[in-house]
C-alpha cells in the first residue's frame, strides 16, 4: 500500500494548474461466455486530467481487482496478469473533441479518448468514445467503455479454461476528478 500511496503523490505533484486529480476511480473488466461470466473491479485507480492540453493518465494496480470468486482473483493475479511482474495497468493519452461551451454549461459532452494502454507489459493503441461532465463545484466526472483483446496483450489462457474466457474483455473506466487542492 505504501507504493500505491507514493504513486498517488507523484501523480498529484505532476498535475498542472489546469489539471485535475481523481483518486478511487473505478476500472472494471467484464466478459461473458456460455460457461461463465468474469468480472473484476478495482475501486482504487488514480487518474490525472489536464483540461488545457487534454492529456490523461490512468493507473490501476492489478492486485486491487476484486472478483466475486476468490479463486478467480488468485488465478487473475498469479497466472494471467502476473501481477508481481506487471503490477500496474496504465493508459496514457489525450481527450479531444470536447464541446467546451456545452461542457462549461454542465452538460454531458461526448469526447474521444485516444492513447496507449499498457497491460501485462504490452502497450497497444486504443481510440474510444467517452464522456465528461462538469459539476457546479468544478469537479469533473467521466466514463469510457471499450473492448480489449486478451491476445493483444499476450495474456496466456490455458486450453483447459479457454471455453470459460472470452477472447476480449469489456473495459469500463469511471472517474471523478477534482482540482489538486480539493483532491488533497
Amino acid at each position: 500500500m505504501k507504493r500505491f500511496t507514493f504513486t498517488v503523490a507523484c501523480i498529484a505533484t505532476a498535475v498542472s494548474a489546469s489539471g485535475m486529480l481523481a483518486k478511487g476511480g473505478m476500472v472494471r473488466f467484464y466478459s461473458s461466455t456460455p460457461m461463465e461470466n468474469i468480472e473484476g473491479i478495482s475501486q482504487v485507480a488514480v487518474s490525472r486530467l489536464d483540461l488545457d492540453s487534454g492529456k490523461i493518465l490512468i493507473k490501476a494496480p492489478n492486485s486491487t481487482f476484486v472478483f466475486p470468486n476468490k479463486l478467480m482473483q488468485e488465478h487473475f493475479n498469479e497466472n494471467y496478469m502476473e501481477s508481481a511482474k506487471f503490477p500496474w495497468s496504465t493508459f496514457t493519452g489525450t481527450v479531444t473533441g470536447m464541446d467546451h461551451q456545452a461542457f462549461d454549461a454542465g452538460k454531458k459532452v461526448t469526447v474521444i479518448v485516444d492513447g496507449q494502454l499498457d497491460v501485462h507489459g504490452i502497450s497497444k493503441h486504443y481510440r474510444t468514445p467517452g464522456y465528461l461532465q462538469k459539476a457546479a463545484d468544478g469537479s469533473i466526472s467521466g466514463e469510457t467503455k471499450f473492448f480489449v483483446k486478451i491476445a493483444d496483450h499476450e495474456i496466456k489462457i490455458p486450453t483447459l479454461v479457454v471455453a470459460k474466457i472470452a477472447d476480449s474483455m469489456e473495459i469500463t473506466a469511471r472517474f471523478a476528478w477534482h482540482s489538486t487542492e480539493a483532491a488533497k
